[in-house]
């Protein structure tokens, strides 16, 4: 995934509240280099949704689906992280939201 200016499918702007009940994908434990040493716990990555699926296949392939249309994310594998938009991620949560959550 590459930055064009353009919003990518499902991707929650920052500080917009999730759709309590419904499904999302958090990114965590971020990183601008892969090889990086880790002394502390990175920076919180985008939050996606809300979902209808998530799909992993074989630990390389992961696919999120809208729940409101056609929508398709696949997130990028990079050795034992995954990639997007030129950040590396060691973490990552599904998670239904509740009221007071926040993307």
């Amino acid at each position: 995934m590459t930055n064009t200016g353009m919003q990518p499918p499902l991707l929650v702007p920052k500080a917009t509240p999730p759709v309590p009940g419904k499904m999302y994908l958090r990114l965590y434990h971020g990183r601008t280099d892969p090889a990086q040493e880790m002394d502390n716990w990175g920076f919180v990555g985008p939050t996606f949704g809300p979902l209808s699926c998530y799909v992993h296949t074989y630990c390389c392939n992961f696919r999120i689906h809208g729940d409101c249309d056609t929508s398709e994310v696949w997130l990028e594998k990079h050795d034992d992280m995954i990639r997007w938009d030129g950040c590396f991620y060691g973490d990552m949560e599904l998670f239904i939201a509740k009221a007071r959550d926040k993307a």
